[in-house]
């Protein structure tokens, strides 16, 4: 069941070429004054500033955002929290294991009894 196939022969450039150069001289003269003043006022640099006040007003609502998420969880933080020594105990790394990396050792059976009852 197909439906009644529409004939597109008029639309096809290859029959009158004159016809179709012709139509295209026309489209591309009409063109001409919209293109002309595309190339005139659409320069690299006045793409990039017309982006400019929307991508700063993005950016400081993402200041405003991260500023007040820091305001909170500094407020929350208890006053006596110290941030950490070194990078080992902000890793929560135990202090013997820190011991065994300082000297550049493995840890001997005497040393993981002594850190599991450190632990206790």
């Amino acid at each position: 069941m197909e439906p009644e196939r529409l004939d597109l022969s008029p639309l096809d450039p290859a029959a009158d070429q004159l016809a179709y150069e012709r139509l295209i001289r026309r489209v591309m003269a009409a063109a001409e004054p919209e293109l002309e003043r595309r190339r005139i006022t659409r320069t690299p640099l006045s793409v990039l500033g017309g982006w400019a006040r929307p991508v700063l007003a993005a950016a400081a609502i993402v200041a405003v955002m991260a500023g007040s998420v820091l305001v909170a969880t500094e407020r929350d933080r208890p006053a006596q929290a110290q941030a950490p020594a070194d990078m080992a105990e902000a890793l929560g790394v135990p202090a013997p294991a820190v011991e065994w990396l300082v000297e550049g050792r493995e840890p001997t059976k005497a040393d993981l009894v002594l850190a599991m009852e450190r632990r206790r």
